[in-house]
């Protein structure tokens, strides 16, 4: 526990000087008295500290939930106890590690009963990863508010920052009940793929040109086939983690929303039947998964991407991809997570994405950046502004460069909106499927 003085005692003490010189200049006589006042504020101070509530018994309760997904708001409620001699009014400073940074509470709990102080923590996380929240600094004043009495209560809780489970079972469960094609019931998967599934007797409803005449003719009646939606296809996740994916992108980080959308795809892709593996690469690439099928898998493809942490390394795209090129010998659909700044930052990306390009089918994840675009539709009220703007057009126009040289060389790009890009890569791979790309 310690004691230092309150902005009251330092402003006394402030004026004390000027009141001194004063004195001395307009009643001498009186001089002899300043110091005999500036030692009595000193006791009176003292005396302050020595009668204020004390620390002794405080007690800082808060029940933190093992886990939270990034981005997601929690409030957590706390609760301060003291021993005995509770003062009216209390301040606190919670120790939160960069993790937790963004986490708003109470400064000034409410009193609740006579030894007690309650208040709530929002728990807001920007990025993956173990917050810590190390100790509380409680202070308050004394009688005369001349002193601070503080302590620190050592707190050592912590929380796991992961992705957001639940917002991505929330996404899965409203894009199966709009698109219901892929859904679980399996009359819903049928006529919309090519694997011939059965035969069916034939009536007006159908397409003519499915009849199958052989069988038909065997049967002396007329049979149609019936198709349904291919499964056992191969999906690619490759994160690049270098230094641009750690940007923030709209309060979060652009690696963290792209493993959000990941598992979103990931979920959606194991449930209709298909297969998936992750890749991941910075300056070099360190991580290449096994594929990963069934709804079970989804555990799996869950902490293969709980581990994935940006870098402040360049990426190395030419070596990462002829690396993914030579270990993933079926064609699948390779969805690269991956960012740009200029034309000539993407000219070796170009050349690797087009040798993978003949051999899979590559969807190139754009992210739009939307301060680009706002520094592009912002009025100009200062000359600044009017250089910020030619740069934004100059990079967004490069940008559509080499995104529409992607387009010409049989790349698919997606580009949405940062809080539609999840569903907006399950809705692209979903149109994929259905017109047997794949």
């Amino acid at each position: 526990m310690s004691i230092y003085p309150t902005s009251r005692l330092l402003v006394l003490l402030g004026l004390g000087l000027p009141a001194a010189i004063g004195i001395g200049l307009y009643a001498p006589q009186a001089w002899p008295w300043v110091p005999v006042v500036m030692a009595a504020l000193f006791v009176i101070a003292l005396l302050d500290g020595l009668f204020a509530p004390v620390g002794q018994g405080l007690k800082v309760e808060m029940r933190l939930p093992k886990s939270i997904g990034v981005g997601r708001d929690l409030p957590v409620p706390f609760v301060i106890r003291f021993g005995w001699r509770v003062p009216g009014r209390i301040e606190l400073r919670l120790g939160l590690n960069r993790v937790l940074a963004a986490s708003t509470y109470d400064r000034t709990p409410a009193r609740d009963g006579d030894k007690t102080f309650r208040g709530a923590l929002t728990v807001h996380a920007k990025t993956r990863g173990r917050g810590d929240i190390s100790a509380a600094w409680v202070r308050w004043t004394g009688l005369l508010g001349l002193v601070y009495i503080q302590k620190k209560v050592v707190l050592d809780a912590q929380i796991s920052v992961t992705p957001d489970l639940k917002g991505v079972e929330q996404d899965a469960s409203n894009l199966f009940s709009i698109d219901n094609i892929y859904g679980i019931r399996v009359q819903n998967q049928l006529n919309t793929g090519s694997e011939y599934h059965a035969l069916r007797e034939y009536d007006s409803s159908q397409d003519h040109r499915r009849i199958d005449w052989r069988s038909s003719a065997r049967h002396m009646k007329l049979y149609s086939r019936e198709y349904q939606a291919e499964r056992n296809h191969h999906i690619v996740l490759v994160y690049d983690t270098g230094r641009l994916m750690g940007e923030p992108l709209a309060g979060l980080k652009r690696l963290d929303r792209a493993i959000y959308a990941g598992l979103l795809l990931g979920y959606c892709a194991l449930k209709i039947g298909d297969n998936i593996r992750t890749f991941a690469f910075d300056s070099r690439p360190y991580h290449a998964a096994p594929m990963i099928s069934g709804t079970q898998g989804f555990e799996t493809l869950k902490h293969h991407l709980a581990a994935l942490e940006d870098s402040t390394e360049e990426s190395n795209h030419v070596l990462a991809l002829a690396d993914l090129n030579a270990k993933v010998a079926r064609r699948s659909l390779v969805i690269l997570f991956t960012d740009f700044i200029d034309e000539i930052s993407a000219d070796l990306m170009i050349e690797a994405l087009n040798r993978l390009s003949k051999k899979h089918l590559v969807l190139f994840v754009a992210f739009k950046d939307e301060v680009v675009e706002d520094l592009m539709a912002r009025a100009p009220r200062q000359p600044e502004d009017v250089t910020r703007a030619v740069f934004a057009k100059r990079l967004s126009m490069q940008r559509e460069r080499v995104l529409a040289q992607l387009r010409r060389m049989g790349v698919e790009v997606l580009e949405a909106p940062t809080e539609d890009l999840a569903t907006a890569i399950v809705s692209k791979y979903l149109a994929l499927k259905r017109a047997n790309r794949l």
